[in-house]
Parts: C-alpha cells; sequence; structure tokens
C-alpha cells in the first residue's frame, strides 16, 4: 500500500474518483543528495508539448488502461545536444522532476538512459525509475487478474524520434491498445514507470506523441470537473477536493498551462481564500492566495487535488452544500475563465430529519460498490436519500 503513497497527481483524472488514501503526503521530489533528480528547470530553450498516446495505472482500483493527457516540456541545453524532459510519464505530470537524454548530431532522435528517477519518497527510501519492458498479465481465474512487469533485456534508453518540420517528438518501439476488450487492454510494451524497491510497475506507457504548442493566444478555456470531496471531520488538514483541468479551451484547441490558473468556490459563489497564515509557510507563498496556478504544488497543493485545514462537519462548516472550480486563461492582459463547476455535497449535518434543498429527508440507506446494502458505509459507498415527497437522491460517499 505504500507504493500508492508517492504519486497521486494524475489518478482522480484517471478513475474518477481518489486513488489514495485520505492523508496528506509529503511531496515526492524532496529528495536526499544520495538520489539524482533535477527539480530545477535547466537552463536552454524550453518548449512545451500536449500529450497524446495511451498508457495504464496501477493503483488502489486495480488496473485501468486509457489516453494521454496533459503537457510536458521539454528543454534544450546551450550545448546542441544535452536534452531535458520534465515528468516524462503521463503518470507523473505535476511532480515537476526533469530527467536528462541527448540529441542526435542531426536533431532527429533523442535518447534518454533508463534508471533515471522521476520521483523520490525520502521518508520511505525508494521511487519510481524509468524502466522499458512490457507488462504480463496473470489469469487468476473468475475475472481476476496480476499485473507483472517484464523488463526487456538490454535495453539502457529509450529513444523518441523528432520531427521538427511536424513539431512533434515520438516514442519509438512501443505497442498496445488501449481499446482493446478487458484484460488484451493491459498487455502492452513501452516505457514504464515501476518502484525502485521491488520493480514492482506502477505505469507503462506506449504510442507516445508530444505535439508542440504554438504561440498563447486567448482564449475561453473549456469547464473543469469537480470530482469529489472528501471531509476528514477536523482540522488537521486531510480534507481534500480533487478535480480535472481539461487544458483546451471551448474549441477543443489546446491551452498552454503556464497560463492556467483556478480558483475554489463554495456555496453562492463565494471565492475561496487560501490565507497565508495557514498555508502560507507549507506551501511557499508569502500573501494570501485565491487564484492557484496549475500544476502549483506544495504541502497542500497537487495537480488535480488541494487540501483544507477545514471541515465541513463542525461548528464552523466551510460550506452547506457545494464546492466548486472556475479556470481562467489569462494570456496578453486579456482574461477568459470557464463556468464555475460544483460538486453537490451533503450538508454537514447528519441527522434524517434535516433539510436537502427545501426538502425533509425521511430515510436514508447505504450501498457499497457491489450494490450490497450495509448499515454503515466503509470506504466509497453509495448513498440513497429518500425525501419526504417520495423523490430520492443517490450520492457518493467515503467514510
Amino acid at each position: 500500500m505504500k507504493k500508492l503513497l508517492l504519486l497521486a497527481v494524475g489518478l482522480a483524472a484517471v478513475f474518477g474518483v481518489a486513488a489514495q488514501p485520505a492523508h496528506k503526503l509529503s511531496k515526492p521530489t524532496k529528495a536526499p543528495a544520495r538520489v539524482d533528480i533535477i527539480t530545477e528547470q535547466p537552463e536552454g530553450e524550453v518548449l512545451t508539448y500536449t500529450r497524446g498516446g495511451e498508457f495504464l495505472v496501477v493503483s488502489l482500483y486495480g488496473y485501468n488502461a486509457t489516453t494521454q493527457t496533459g503537457q510536458t516540456k521539454v528543454c534544450y541545453a546551450p550545448d546542441g545536444k544535452t536534452v531535458y524532459i520534465q515528468d516524462p510519464l503521463a503518470y507523473g505530470e505535476g511532480v515537476g522532476a526533469w530527467v536528462k537524454g541527448e540529441l542526435s548530431e542531426d536533431g532527429t532522435t533523442i535518447s534518454v538512459p533508463l534508471g533515471q528517477y522521476v520521483s523520490y519518497n525520502e521518508e520511505y527510501d525508494y521511487g519510481l525509475v524509468l524502466a522499458w519492458g512490457a507488462s504480463s498479465l496473470v489469469d487468476l481465474g473468475d475475472d481476476f487478474y496480476w499485473l507483472d512487469f517484464v523488463p526487456q533485456e538490454g535495453v539502457e534508453a529509450v529513444t523518441y524520434a523528432v520531427d521538427a518540420a511536424q513539431g512533434t517528438i515520438t516514442l519509438q518501439g512501443s505497442e498496445g491498445d488501449a481499446m482493446a476488450e478487458y484484460p488484451n487492454n493491459l498487455n502492452a510494451l513501452g516505457l514504464a514507470g515501476v518502484w525502485s524497491d521491488d520493480g514492482t510497475l506502477a505505469t507503462l506507457e506506449w504510442n507516445t506523441q508530444w505535439t508542440l504548442l504554438g504561440d498563447a493566444v486567448p482564449a475561453v478555456p473549456a469547464n473543469p470537473e469537480a470530482l469529489e470531496f472528501f471531509d476528514c471531520g477536523d482540522e488537521s488538514g486531510y480534507t481534500r477536493f480533487d478535480f480535472n483541468i481539461n487544458l483546451q479551451d471551448v474549441d477543443g484547441n489546446a491551452l498552454n498551462s503556464d497560463y492556467v490558473t483556478y480558483s475554489i468556490f463554495t456555496d453562492d459563489d463565494q471565492l475561496f481564500t487560501f490565507d497565508y497564515a495557514t498555508y502560507g509557510v507549507g506551501n511557499g507563498f508569502d500573501q494570501d492566495m485565491t487564484e492557484i496556478p496549475y500544476g502549483y504544488s506544495g504541502e497542500d497543493f497537487y495537480l488535480r487535488r488541494v487540501y483544507f485545514y477545514r471541515t465541513n462537519k463542525g461548528d464552523n462548516p466551510m460550506f452547506a452544500n457545494r464546492i466548486g472550480i472556475q479556470v481562467y486563461y489569462t494570456v496578453n492582459g486579456v482574461r477568459n475563465a470557464s463556468d464555475i463547476i460544483y460538486l453537490d455535497v451533503d450538508s454537514p449535518y447528519d441527522a434524517v430529519s434535516d433539510i436537502h434543498d427545501g426538502k425533509a429527508v425521511a430515510s436514508e440507506r447505504y450501498y457499497n460498490l457491489a450494490g450490497q446494502q450495509v448499515a454503515q458505509p466503509s470506504g466509497v459507498a453509495i448513498r440513497v436519500t429518500t425525501y419526504a415527497d417520495g423523490t430520492t437522491r443517490t450520492t457518493k460517499v467515503v467514510k
């Protein structure tokens, strides 16, 4: 289970739920000197690319194969041959680590040595490293499967083809089909992220192609997704909100993440303030903050998640009924915004005689994810609320 504590930056978007325990994590890139991780942007020309291709993720919720999203940066050093790639794995986007590669003399390929760390957990003394190989599906019977990783012997580096005319960088030699019927969609060969302590698989990606982003122009960002709110019930800082920011405008064109910010709202479009006294020191800002840059990281900020030192279950709840997110895209002084997308969250009160949306609650029933009714929810569950007028409401809860 500890493996799930290292990277949570992309899983909410992949699974639509929080694929990590409720507690907060130390930033994985705070590595000791003995581990070679580049966290500062290297010197050189930096270009931004949109991700394309497919990948699979191993998590608490099993295995999932899907398409790559997001962006990566490539830095071409002044020496004309050294190249740095930020977060080469889609799974690790938002960590901010750079790996080192070498550009061929004719500029048509980039070779990236394997074994480089892309994240590291100092507390547990292990990290995520680049590897090349194939996923191996073991049939356990009754539609249960185990996924192993088989490294390809003799491969010491991964190769990308560079097409300067088309503005693309393409991973060479990988294969797979995320759209194939399960479990065949989990069979693939490509660039993997494996855990350094035992070599088990965290992610594998294939058919990867990065496409150069052009100059940023003003655009209206597409609406984000509000995914899940978890309340730990106290002010320890474990209350969280998961969301997904779509790096596209309303016409489907890619946005440059450097110009994307977001804000959190509650109830009747009330702007949430991350005040300096509570959040400043642990997150590296020196004043109250209401607008957060995309990918901003710290003790309480992740790529698709924020934590709050608030509870919604006490005498001073954060909100009554909902929490939301709005995205901004600001280019050349022109600022455009998405709609505020809300997630309906239960009232901070528990009695079944409470009023929900102006209607009296008659009863509440809970079901586990297998559809079985349970007396009390445990983990992720489905709550069916029946109102006095006979109408019902179904919500997902995490206990």
